[in-house]
């Protein structure tokens, strides 16, 4: 298998992953294409410290959120996430 299609096979599989959870499919339509800070992502989906930090640092971590200058901002990873509904 070529590298390419492994990375296309990871990729896919990260999506998959991510699409499967309401709460971050939330996140990241929450986020959308203007961004949010941490604060008013946690207000607007009512959501406790813990499941704001556990569920953004997994999004961050896969490639989806990046933070830049206190603003969350979806990467074309998560634009494509958002998309796919």
């Amino acid at each position: 298998m070529t590298e390419e299609k492994v990375r296309d096979r990871e990729h896919h599989e990260r999506l998959f992953k991510a699409s499967m959870n309401p709460l971050r499919r939330k996140m990241v339509a929450a986020i959308g294409v203007f961004g949010k800070t941490r604060g008013d992502l946690k207000n607007e989906l009512k959501l406790t410290d813990f499941q704001l930090k556990f569920n953004l640092d997994w999004l961050i971590k896969e490639g989806f959120v990046v933070e830049d200058n206190g603003q969350l901002k979806l990467t074309d990873d998560g634009v494509e996430l958002l998309e796919a509904g």
